[in-house]
């Protein structure tokens, strides 16, 4: 029976990254059928692969740990004893459904060779016609044996003294014993039409998984309560694991509709489900937050943290700002540096300002447990929906908030083939923004960030991105910062050839240092 994996799963069994899994795809090395990977052509592809190391190590948890620290409520659960054992009892009736099949193939081949071995004895035959069916006897008696030795071998430990068709036999066996780990520890989920992919780790329901891996899937609540999440079941089984206050109608049952928020995956799953494809497609929002955190970044730069109530979650795409207003009345529109895997924790840079009053008077408000409104999502300096062309990130210290959410959001749905980060600092920048930068470069093979002099002209970061890449038009390129930067910027890149449908600019009028 051909295992299909989803690329997913693939790229964590091969332990290699989803960019250079999907290269091979792309040169025609790697075939898929229906966007699957079979396991035979994952061993032919990547014949090294080291199939004792654990399949749930990828560079990404790297970057996450270390530019985002987890919280006690960032903690992901086990699953339950109820969901595993439910996961293994699949797995059973899968495993017994298989043995089956094989026991019936194996029983039609004996059948098969035994017929065949009469016919070559038969004397009515001509003499060619006898010679043909033994041929064929031969051939289909020697595949027979092989068959039993190869179920033989793949119950020993591999020995260094074994063929290479033993090898190979025995890390097929192998990678298909991991593959069916997979399917118990980490449920792999398919979104239509958009083709997103992803892991259901730990406890997390549907939705919980959704959003850590990045991507925008519809909801609207976070207490279970309001049936914005629900979607339609095309393959797979899940479990209800917390109790709906939404309640299905016996006609959204019957199409085969689920809550994404309650339900968790027994076997791996293929969800039709709404996503935000671009700013017009979220709704504005209004929540009410407190100011959990004040991290000091530099002298006259904080880092805010505000948390939202439990039931709720602010949607936006990364890139997007959001206006704070605090219990006075003093408001502000920052823009939001953390990703969107996180609608409860949201995280800003406010700084005191030169010679801005408001901005110093907002500065000063900000006291840890201080009630903070938060309005938006505004703007729309976002990633290009659906885009794998790899892409420039410029920024000057205004501009890094927004690129960042960028950065980190790209790194979570790992579609770019690569990116560069160009970043314009002084030397009063917080060396926070420096430092996740270039863990940033250390992570990933495909990232690279370029940190030129402190207080270097946008004049001089243009020139050296157009020696850079003297063929610009197969970039996506972002542009953040204060306005004669972003525009001195831009208009170089425009005359060198960058093509503007491609080139998105976002000016920080409110976020001067």
């Amino acid at each position: 029976m051909t295992q299909l994996l989803s690329v997913s799963k693939a790229v964590r069994l091969a332990g290699v990254s989803r960019r250079k899994l999907q290269k091979k795809i792309g040169s025609g090395e790697l075939s898929t059928f229906e966007g699957k990977v079979r396991i035979e052509d994952l061993l032919r592809v990547f014949p090294r692969v080291d199939l004792d190391a654990d399949p749930t190590l990828e560079q990404i948890a790297q970057i996450k740990s270390k530019s985002k620290p987890m919280f006690d409520w960032q903690q992901r659960d086990p699953p339950s004893a109820e969901i595993l054992l439910r996961r293994l009892q699949t797995l059973s009736s899968l495993f017994l459904q298989t043995q089956r099949a094989l026991d019936q193939n194996s029983e039609l081949l004996k059948l098969a060779v035994n017929k065949l071995d009469v016919l070559s004895r038969d004397g009515d035959l001509g003499e060619i016609a006898q010679g043909k069916i033994s041929t064929l006897f031969e051939q289909l008696s020697r595949q027979q044996s092989e068959l039993d030795a190869q179920q033989d071998q793949m119950l020993e430990a591999q020995n260094p003294a074994d063929t290479k068709q033993q090898r190979h036999s025995h890390n097929k066996a192998v990678l298909f014993t991991k593959n069916l780990l997979m399917h118990i520890i980490a449920p792999s989920v398919q979104i239509i039409p958009s083709g997103h992919e992803f892991l259901i780790e730990g406890g997390d329901t549907v939705l919980e998984a959704a959003t850590r891996s990045g991507l925008n899937v519809n909801y609207g609540c976070n207490d279970f309560k309001c049936g914005g999440c629900k979607a339609r079941l095309i393959s797979g089984q899940v479990v209800e694991t917390r109790t709906p206050g939404y309640k299905l109608s016996a006609h959204e049952k019957k199409m085969g509709y689920v809550l994404m928020c309650c339900n968790t995956a027994i076997t791996d799953l293929t969800l039709e489900a709404g996503e935000a494809a671009s700013p017009r497609d979220l709704p504005e929002q209004t929540l009410e937050t407190h100011i959990s955190g004040l991290q000091q970044l530099n002298e006259d730069t904080v880092l805010l943290h505000l948390r939202s109530k439990a039931s709720d979650n602010f949607r936006f795409l990364a890139g997007q700002k959001a206006v704070l207003t605090l219990a006075d009345g003093m408001s502000m529109t920052r823009s939001i540096i953390s990703c969107p895997c996180d609608g409860q924790n949201l995280y800003f840079v406010a700084h005191r300002g030169s010679g801005d009053e408001q901005t110093g008077q907002f500065y000063q408000g900000l006291q840890l447990g201080a009630k903070v409104e938060l309005v938006g999502p505004k703007g729309e300096f976002c990633l290009q929906n659906m885009s794998t062309n790899p892409s420039l990130f410029i920024a000057d210290d205004a501009g890094f908030s927004p690129v960042k959410s960028l950065v980190e959001h790209a790194i979570s749905i790992e579609r770019i083939k690569g990116f560069e980060l160009y970043r314009q600092g002084s030397k009063s920048s917080p060396s926070f923004y420096h430092n996740l930068c270039r863990s940033w470069q250390d992570a990933f093979e495909n990232f690279n960030y370029i940190n030129p002099q402190p207080d270097v002209s946008a004049q001089d970061i243009a020139a050296q991105i157009m020696r850079d890449h003297p063929d610009p038009a197969k970039f996506d390129v972002y542009i953040a910062g204060v306005r004669p930067f972003a525009d001195t910027i831009k208009n170089a890149l425009l005359a060198h050839g960058f093509p503007a449908k491609r080139l998105r600019v976002e000016v920080m009028e409110d976020e001067i240092f």
